[in-house]
């Protein structure tokens, strides 16, 4: 277990959902807006795209010796174009439901951690980017693993 094996699984598993575009494991930024709409759109060239980053990690003592408990908490952020002749608010939605349901089964993420929280949706809203109308939302996955340490 350890940040880099948690990511990866929530990856994977955003991966295995219908329709979900592309999914990056890190946040992407760049200052040209082209650019990073080329980021998130996808076959058909509709914006379509996730980002997963780490908002913050706590840790408290764990009952046994040399063990701490971490959380890290996730943030899972999603783009998708908004067109509202084609009813995308709906298929966006779908979306978001489906992300919620794999995660919510494979709550110690295929054994890459000790436990998942029910993912939970934080920020849901249209939004423009480079004058592109797209919804936009947030979902925040809390993760615990055990920290193994070696005392001083």
């Amino acid at each position: 277990m350890g940040l880099a094996e948690i990511r990866t699984e929530i990856k994977n598993l955003l991966e295995t959902v219908p329709g979900i575009g592309k999914v990056h494991d890190f946040e992407r930024w760049t200052t040209d807006w082209k650019t990073f709409l080329s980021y998130f759109k996808d076959a058909d060239n509709k914006i379509n795209g996730w980002v997963i980053t780490r908002s913050g990690a706590q840790e408290r003592l764990h009952a046994a010796g040399a063990v701490n408990i971490s959380t890290h908490a996730f943030i899972i952020k999603g783009y998708y174009g908004l067109k509202d002749s084609k009813e995308s608010e709906k298929a966006f939605q779908d979306l978001i439901e489906g992300i919620r349901s794999v995660l919510r089964t494979h709550d110690n993420l295929n054994g890459s951690c000790l436990t998942s929280d029910p993912p939970q949706v934080s920020v849901l809203s249209p939004s423009p980017y480079a004058g592109i109308l797209a919804h936009r939302c947030e979902i925040l996955l809390r993760v615990q693993e055990y920290i193994r340490y070696t005392p001083a």
